[in-house]
């Protein structure tokens, strides 16, 4: 089951990790409010559907040179513009082919202020049943494509899931990452925080792209998906509630 990028932080969140501050909308009006609700003076309306590649996506109704399914918003005015151009609008990405998918729901978010972009994502070997950590200094990017093009920028970090996170694999991470100093000691925390909350809530893949490192010298997780295990449906009602919520949009369903 997958869920919302706007779940997703807030489920991240509980277990420490630094989001940037957000609200879900589902009409224009709920757009503005929550922009309101944030600092500014940017805002970043986004698409909530189940595929990637939003940002560069098109909208079939809008016209050609429209901008896609994350945009920046330097107004409240430009907020409601942004939204009024995606909800009941569909988004075509390189993940949904060519029928694309409605946009029910939008994602108001601070705007942050990036300095860097980096990859990190969880999934379960099902083989072995421990924990692949894979990392890349190239955020931003189809991780496929870097994997193609420059398979030594990808460092894989397994963990076994009966000795748990020890201290050596957040170092591994940050060093896969390149980071020194006080980004050192976020990245090693970020990585037991991320493996915290995959375990206890039973995901299945987790991915963050990108992880920003901000001007002020903070790494923040800029997005993130998150797949769960079906068994953990049964075993969480938490989950359970999350998949209710985004069932909400009749056209993910």
């Amino acid at each position: 089951m997958n869920i919302h990028e706007y779940q997703a932080k807030e489920l991240l969140a509980k277990f420490g990790v630094a989001v940037p501050a957000g609200h879900a909308a589902l009409s224009v009006d709920e757009a503005v409010e929550a922009a309101k609700k944030l600092p500014g003076p940017i805002w970043v309306v986004k698409a909530q559907i189940h595929a990637g590649g939003r940002g560069k996506g098109k909208f079939k109704e809008l016209p050609a040179d429209a901008k896609g399914g994350v945009r920046l918003s330097k107004s409240v005015e430009e907020v409601r513009a942004n939204a009024q151009d995606m909800l009941g609008n569909t988004l075509v990405t390189i993940q949904t082919g060519e029928a694309g998918k409605q946009v029910n729901r939008l994602y108001v978010t601070d705007g942050a202020d990036i300095k860097s972009e980096y990859y990190l994502s969880m999934l379960v070997d099902r083989k072995t049943g421990r924990i692949a950590m894979i990392v890349s200094t190239e955020g931003g990017m189809d991780i496929e494509q870097v994997a193609h093009d420059t398979p030594e920028k990808i460092r894989t970090i397994v963990i076994d899931p009966a000795e748990g996170f020890q201290p050596h694999h957040g170092r591994a991470v940050a060093f896969a990452l390149k980071l020194k100093g006080d980004l050192n000691k976020q990245a090693v925390k970020l990585a037991e925080q991320l493996y915290n909350a995959f375990i206890a809530t039973d995901m299945s893949m987790l991915e963050v792209n990108p992880l920003v490192e901000t001007t002020d010298g903070k790494l923040l997780v800029l997005d993130a998906k998150v797949s769960f295990d079906s068994n953990a449906l049964y075993r969480r009602p938490e989950i359970l509630a999350l998949r209710d919520e985004t069932e909400e949009d009749p056209a993910e369903i």
